[in-house]
């Protein structure tokens, strides 16, 4: 039965009295490899970018009152995140839900009538 050295070092010798008993080269020995560069994570899945989108379509078809500003904040931390296309494509849902929604659009021109006649 062939003892088997444990050891976070591939290189590193199990013991002073052992010896290699494997015949295969260990894995120092085998060099770099066809890619030696930093080995591939996790894929990082753009969240954000989807509840932004997700959101946006919402804000178009439900209560735009509710998801619109959901879908524009989402846009925004999307693209500080570095997900770019899903920010631009949930901003413009953003615009759309927010064109579209009448609530959104009496609350700006409640707000404007206010201001023009200085009631604020």
């Amino acid at each position: 039965m062939a003892k088997t050295p444990l050891s976070l070092n591939p290189d590193a010798d199990s013991g002073p009295d052992s010896e290699n008993e494997t015949d295969s080269p260990s894995l120092g020995d085998q060099g770099p490899g066809p890619y030696s560069g930093p080995k591939p994570g996790p894929e990082i899945k753009p969240v954000i970018g989807w509840c932004a989108v997700g959101f946006g379509v919402l804000g178009i078809f439900t209560k735009g009152y509710i998801f619109v500003p959901l879908s524009f904040i989402c846009s925004l931390a999307a693209l500080f995140m570095g997900q770019a296309a899903w920010a631009f494509v949930g901003i413009l849902l953003s615009v759309v839900g927010f064109l579209t929604s009448p609530v959104l659009l009496a609350l700006i021109g409640m707000g404007w009538l206010a201001a023009f006649f200085g009631l604020l």
